[in-house]
């Protein structure tokens, strides 16, 4: 089977990409940051279980913005699935770094990637994640403002070179400077390689990476899981998608029948306050304040290429609401019965149980 170069393999969609292309065949080359990293992808409980052996090899890449990080790691790759890209981290970054913590590693590893790819001579695919904030403005993605036409993949929206507001703002500028940066290389040096940009909306589903109830609620399923805890929010777009579905269309891109040199939209619609309904009706007995509040406002995402071009619907919000919060208890009720804690948190932290996240 063709070997895949896959990055941000230690990260919520990226890991699950990595499992799945295991359980398609593929062999994969996972490029991580540290030997750290490499050891808990090798003792996760899932990888083990597939059995890998020789179609799994991890190697190390400290810093992806380096010139030709890539290029040792690369070869011998048929396809190439970067995932890697700064996160928000809940306001953990200064606003004076907001560019070279979130926009320069988002270009200058998309640009790396791209080039050892050219340079490799082999590689036939690239599928690069992107997001739907590479496609509306930031003030839609907050839901401050209303847009009325259907979001296509097709949309674009100029780059917003800051100051930037927030995380989340810097965030979104990330991947609308990734985008513009891939997009205008591919015009300019026209490689024999295609390239497939994904955009999904906010990921909701199970992260096997978290192993205990507060690592469950990074991320943006700390959005379902705030609201089951009886968390306030502000306002969201009604768009999601389940992390399941990300990772296998990531892994169903390299598919030649699959249209390439084009965007996808990974989303369907949702109500964020839905948590409630199905928290309720599905975990009818979990000790959940069940409060929690989000305006939601509607936004029409058109999506029909992408279930043609990947033969499958989208799993529903329900589910992705089950998925979150049913591995969210279950992480719960394993650290309550073994009395452990997570990492950086204290005695105090852990009687709260996430409850009161705020």
């Amino acid at each position: 089977m063709p070997t895949i170069l896959l990055t941000g393999s230690t990260g919520h969609v990226g890991f699950q990409t990595l499992l799945h292309a295991l359980r398609e065949g593929y062999s994969v080359r996972a490029a991580v940051r540290s030997e750290q990293k490499a050891a808990s992808i090798r003792a996760h409980p899932s990888v083990i279980a597939l059995s890998p052996g020789y179609r799994l090899d991890i190697v190390i890449v400290p810093d992806i913005t380096e010139s030709g990080a890539f290029d040792k790691v690369v070869g011998g790759c048929d396809f190439i699935i970067h995932i890697a890209s700064p996160l928000a981290t809940s306001n953990k970054v200064n606003a004076v770094v907001y560019g070279d913590y979130f926009i320069r590693p988002a270009v200058a590893g998309t640009l790396g990637i791209l080039e050892a790819a050219k340079r490799s001579g082999r590689v036939r695919r690239v599928v690069i994640t992107s997001s739907i904030s590479a496609l509306i403005p930031f003030e839609v993605l907050e839901g401050q403002d209303e847009v009325i036409a259907p979001v296509l993949p097709t949309d674009r929206i100029p780059l917003d070179t800051g100051p930037y507001p927030s995380e989340f703002a810097a965030y979104a500028a990330s991947k609308v400077a990734a985008l513009q940066a891939a997009e205008l290389w591919m015009d300019m040096n026209a490689p024999s390689f295609d390239v497939t940009y994904l955009h999904p909306s906010f990921i909701e589903g199970r992260n096997d990476l978290a192993t205990c109830p507060r690592e469950a609620l990074n991320g943006t399923n700390g959005i379902v899981l705030g609201i089951a805890l009886g968390q306030t929010f502000e306002t969201f777009i009604g768009a999601t998608v389940h992390n399941e579905d990300v990772a296998m269309a990531h892994v169903r891109a390299l598919d030649w029948d699959v249209p390439s040199n084009r965007s996808y939209v990974l989303s369907q619609p949702s109500h964020w306050n839905d948590v409630q309904t199905v928290v309720e009706r599905d975990f009818p007995d979990a000790p959940l304040p069940k409060s929690g509040e989000v305006n939601t406002v509607k936004m029409e995402v058109d999506t029909s290429e992408t279930e043609w071009a990947f033969k499958f619907k989208f799993t529903g919000f329900d589910e992705q609401v089950r998925s979150v919060v049913g591995h969210f208890l279950e992480l719960r009720k394993r650290h309550q019965s073994e009395g452990r804690l997570c990492k950086h948190e204290s005695r105090v932290d852990s009687v709260l149980d996430v409850g009161s996240t705020s």
